[in-house]
């Protein structure tokens, strides 16, 4: 590839010496001697670097300099001057000058910041490349995956961007529904509307209505003006029910009528309200059995099941892990702070290796200490919760021997259970305390305790 150099220097000689000397380097060159000259080439060619003067008649190098960089953000610039000075360079420098050099230069000088510019660019263009292929093959819609499952979701979601159908989104604790959920949303023809989220379990009954229907003034105690419920909200947009197993029986009743007459009306209130929403649920039970034992109506459960997703637990999508942990660092803004930019292989063996009955937001916990311990560039180990409630390596003495004769999803279930009796005994039953240390919130806790027949009073 042959790049392309502009030259702005008001000194008709040094700009003959700069272009005879990138001419014989096999350089495409062009010459000017101020600024609006090399606006009006900037806006008709494309330049791999400009080398500007510092002092020129009108518009300084500084000045012309940040308007480049504002411009044309791959443009590298390198300043030159005969007026050598430290604050010279810092204010070019911040400016946005990729360096900076004093006149006389000698031509190995000029070469060298030149050849050293350019290769930064090409390294920072192939790593863009890179990671655009990378995008392209392994990631939808800010999800990454190289699982052959995960992909079949991705066609899934792509397929449902015309249409408004309703979605049944499951998975453990962790999997990221709510991700998969905003993907529906906003590769679909609503996300010019609102993505309205409600955690169903984190309210009782009663308030869980006004939550979703909204209230006129007056209808009860408290209720002192008019408010817009989460379904009125929606409208235009997506409604997205997460722990929908958590909705009573009697609420499910209720909701029925949104579901097939998109109408509601408001706590208090007399008045039909119509709505047009994509409605979004999301468990992590089975909902069937919920219907075979009378925990959930079955019309309610057939009005929700239209577009059913299965997200895979993390442990089912291991390659997955080095992909998701790269993400997760580039998303961290204190890896981004401290330049940590990869896991070592002797960490991402730990993490692949691990059952992760949290899934990626265990995952997420795990990289995000890592980072607050890492001092290098690398994050070179990971500290991995326990089944005793500690954090490090998991022993594996006779116990846990035994347990590898278990399938992986009762064992997970078992440490699981062991984890979360520990750190209720640790803490004497505190929901928040014991909540806070295992990084979920206090719904889930609840839910996770009921499923493993736990009761905070036998830790107290």
């Amino acid at each position: 590839m042959i790049h392309r150099i502009l030259v702005v220097d008001d000194d008709l000689l040094i700009c003959k010496q700069l272009e005879d000397l990138y001419r014989d380097r096999n350089y495409e060159v062009d010459t000017c001697g101020g600024a609006d000259a090399a606006m009006a080439l900037l806006e008709e060619f494309e330049y791999a670097l400009a080398v500007v003067d510092l002092k020129m008649p009108g518009t300084d190098g500084i000045s012309l300099t940040k308007e480049i960089r504002e411009r044309w953000l791959d443009l590298d610039v390198i300043i030159v001057t005969g007026y050598a000075s430290i604050k010279g360079a810092v204010e070019a420098i911040r400016h946005g000058a990729s360096d900076y050099i004093t006149k006389p230069f000698e031509r190995e000088e000029i070469l060298l910041a030149t050849e050293k510019v350019l290769e930064k660019r090409r390294l920072l263009d192939e790593i863009s490349y890179l990671r655009d292929q990378l995008s392209d093959r392994y990631s939808f819609a800010n999800m990454v995956s190289r699982n052959r499952v995960m992909h079949d979701i991705f066609e899934t979601i792509q397929s449902l961007a015309q249409n408004d159908a309703t979605v049944l989104i499951s998975g453990e604790s962790g999997t990221g529904k709510e991700l998969v959920a905003r993907a529906v949303h906003f590769q679909g023809r609503r996300r010019g509307g609102r993505f309205v989220a409600i955690n169903c379990a984190a309210f009782p009954d009663s308030l869980l209505e006004s939550e979703l229907f909204g209230f006129e003034r007056g209808a009860f105690t408290g209720a002192v003006h008019d408010r817009v419920g989460k379904i009125e909200a929606s409208s235009g947009g997506t409604l997205f029910l997460d722990e929908v197993e958590s909705i009573s029986l009697p609420m499910q009743l209720k909701l029925l009528r949104v579901l097939e007459q998109r109408e509601i009306e408001k706590l208090g209130g007399n008045k039909v309200i119509s709505v047009n929403m994509r409605i979004i649920t999301a468990t992590n039970r089975d909902l069937e059995s919920m219907v075979a034992s009378g925990e959930m109506r079955e019309d309610f459960f057939y009005r929700i099941n239209v577009v059913p997703i299965k997200l895979p637990p993390l442990r089912d999508r291991v390659e997955d892990i080095p992909l998701l942990a790269g993400e997760m660092l580039r998303n961290n803004t204190m890896a981004r702070e401290n330049n940590v930019t990869r896991v070592s292989n002797k960490a991402l063996q730990q993490l692949m290796g691990y059952p992760w009955p949290g899934n990626i937001r265990e995952l997420g916990n795990v990289i995000e200490r890592a980072v607050l311990k890492t001092t290098g560039t690398v994050v070179r180990d990971v500290d991995l919760p326990n089944p005793s409630g500690g954090v490090g390596p998991t022993a594996v003495g006779p116990a846990a021997k035994r347990d590898l004769e278990l399938p992986l999803k009762e064992y997970v279930k078992r440490a699981e259970r062991d984890y979360l009796a520990a750190l209720l005994k640790r803490h004497q039953g505190g929901i928040s305390a014991s909540a806070g240390h295992a990084m979920i919130d206090a719904a889930t806790l609840h839910r996770k305790m009921k499923s493993h027949g736990l009761k905070r009073e036998d830790f107290r």
